[in-house]
């Protein structure tokens, strides 16, 4: 069962006290600290991440078993772990769906 975690909208400057990415090449606010649970991300030019997550909103959620979400599934960005959660993009009725399994 899915559980809504937030909303991602790209901007095109980057966000005061985001966090950096390294491997995705993008910074991104705390949505825990949204009463929209609204996360912005800004992705530099050499971002490795798909088309549709930084070109338009996305929604994610948290799942209990990330690989049987993504059984079937349109796959943008493979499994990443990210510490304390992994996380997976996939598309899903033309837009990305970011998928977030913690530990």
């Amino acid at each position: 069962m899915r559980t809504l975690s937030h909303f991602g909208i790209p901007v095109a400057s980057k966000p005061a006290e985001a966090a950096y990415i390294e491997p995705l090449k993008v910074s991104v606010t705390d949505y825990g600290k949204s009463a929209n649970k609204i996360e912005f991300l800004y992705f530099e030019p050499d971002s490795p991440m798909h088309a549709l997550v930084q070109k338009q909103a996305h929604v994610a959620y948290e799942v209990p078993c990330l690989k049987c979400e993504l059984e079937g599934a349109k796959v943008l960005l493979e499994p990443l772990d990210c510490g304390d959660m992994v996380i997976a993009f996939v598309e899903e009725e033309g837009i990305a769906v970011e998928l977030i399994e913690r530990h």
